[in-house]
């Protein structure tokens, strides 16, 4: 015994409406899926940590006549300056360096 296609469609439809869900007989993309998906933003602010948090750098510019010393930054400086001695340093700035990346006119 067969049940007609017209029976059917009414009880798919039918169905959808009592749990909640989208009837969609023709197969039409409605962009369910991707409205459906967790969100992704919480997740991105949260990489990129609290911007409330206070900085080093914010400390001098609050507080410039105290002394704040930064050992990050100290120990980056010397290892910067060992390169340099070393001859591994980043090559001096020269007007033909700097002026290479632009166009010429005539």
């Amino acid at each position: 015994m067969s049940v007609p296609k017209e029976r059917l469609a009414k009880l798919a439809e039918l169905s959808a409406k009592i749990f909640q869900q989208n009837y969609n007989p023709t197969g039409v993309r409605t962009g369910t899926k991707v409205l459906s998906r967790r969100l992704k933003g919480p997740s991105v602010a949260a990489y990129y940590g609290n911007p409330d948090l206070l900085k080093f750098k914010h400390l001098k510019t609050l507080f410039p006549d105290s002394e704040f010393i930064d050992e990050e930054e100290q120990y980056r400086l010397s290892k910067v300056e060992g390169l340099k001695r070393r001859g591994k340093g980043a090559p001096k700035k020269t007007k033909k360096n700097a002026s290479s990346g632009k166009s010429k006119k005539k």
